[in-house]
């Protein structure tokens, strides 16, 4: 049924004119010129993996009312937050102060460190372009092998701490199960893990990608036209979210109609005024990434990548995750389900390491983008996760 709900809506993009409007000027802002114009101190850092990827964090080290530094406090709690597909640390201070996450824990006193996954436009390589396939050779198999530690290792590094709280949504909530299945001796480094509409089985999503990498097998194609990444270039973006994405009524949205198919219908927290920021600046990523997931969704198993989509079914283990895990879901997530994160939640019971699932809040509606866009994304998740965030560290915090 969803798959052919998407090939209707799909199509209807390619039919729909509207009247391009002027994106607002948040659409083209780097990170540190948005946190620094909402009344933030920001840092840029820079973490090498050993494969060569050169990843950008930006720090907020802390918050609106107190006195400007150049660096937190000596023993401040530090907080790494990592974006899912397609996203970037942009996604937790682009709703502004009263709403995003990254902005809220800051004027909470924490250490904030937004990290970057390779692929996206705050990350580069000491020897590939993005015009060498090479480049985008990766998935979630490599952010849990490299670009999750090189990260935890900077903040570790520069704040003088032994442990940091991490934070992830979708597809960084992925890479973290992946980092522990391979890098167990990270579970030494963090003293808690929050999942935000957490990727791990994704069953639902079967006939989606029995479609996109069976029938039309879309990856294989689109490289076979030269197209390496899912990228499309800043001009022609700004063409169709200014001229389809701004209509501002449900009945002639097409991105939203098109985005609400996959992760679940929520106009009441679309916020009308944002969506077209949003929208543009979606970031690029490698068809492998939507190849292991659809391995994952196709096998029923969380899988690794090893022998290619159709190659052999290696299970990421689980039971090598050693920190208290927190899995927070939405009602009506239609991409990551309830049904799958309570499958995570059996397995991570039986090893002793679910802290606690619940709804990430209790709107019914709550889909898997309001993760980090809702419009009342501050109200609803965020300052409640603060206080979330507090007991956790006080609970396995330094005493």
């Amino acid at each position: 049924m969803i798959a052919t709900h998407y090939i209707i809506t799909l199509c209807s993009v390619f039919i729909v004119v509207g009247d391009a409007q002027m994106l607002k000027k948040e659409a083209y802002e780097s990170v540190p010129q948005l946190i620094t114009a909402a009344g933030y101190p920001v840092e840029r850092h820079r973490a090498v993996t050993p494969d060569g990827y050169v990843l950008q964090l930006h720090r907020i080290p802390a918050g609106r009312r107190t006195a400007r530094r150049t660096s937190a406090p000596k023993g401040k709690k530090a907080v790494l937050i990592m974006h899912g597909l397609l996203g970037s640390s942009g996604d937790f201070i682009i709703m502004g102060p009263e709403r995003s996450l990254g902005f809220i824990l800051a004027d909470a006193g924490y250490d904030v460190w937004l990290g970057n996954l390779r692929g996206n436009q705050y990350t580069t390589h000491l020897n590939l372009t993005r015009s060498d396939p090479r480049f985008w050779e990766y998935s979630f198999h490599e952010h849990g092998k490299y670009d999750l530690p090189t990260q935890i290792d900077k903040v570790l590094n520069v704040t003088g701490l032994p442990r940091l709280l991490y934070i992830g949504y979708s597809m960084g909530t992925t890479s973290f199960f992946t980092m522990m299945s391979q890098r167990p001796e990270y579970n030494e480094k963090v003293l808690a893990f929050v999942a935000l509409a957490p990727a791990v089985f994704m069953d639902n999503m079967k006939p989606l990608s029995e479609l996109m990498l069976k029938t039309w097998n879309v990856p294989q194609t689109m490289r076979g036209q030269g197209m390496m990444s899912i990228y499309f270039r800043p001009e022609l973006r700004e063409l169709v979210v200014s001229s389809m994405c701004q209509a501002r009524q449900p009945e002639e949205d097409v991105c939203m109609r098109l985005l609400y198919t996959l992760v679940g219908e929520d106009y009441n927290q679309n916020d009308w005024d944002m969506m077209g920021v949003i929208f543009a600046r979606f970031q690029p990523a490698s068809w492998r990434q939507v190849e292991h997931f659809g391995k994952i969704a196709l096998t029923g198993v969380f899988t690794s990548w090893e022998d290619g989509l159709w190659g052999a079914v290696k299970p990421y283990d689980l039971s090598k995750v050693r920190v208290p895990v927190t899995l927070l879901y939405g009602e009506n997530d239609q991409l990551t389900e309830k049904s799958q994160i309570m499958r995570l939640a059996k397995e991570l019971q039986s090893s002793g390491m679910l802290e606690e699932v619940r709804p990430g809040c209790q709107w019914p509606r709550f889909n898997h983008l309001d993760f980090v866009f809702a419009k009342d994304v501050g109200k609803l998740l965020n300052r409640p996760l603060v206080k979330h965030i507090d007991k956790m560290f006080n609970k396995y915090g330094p005493q």
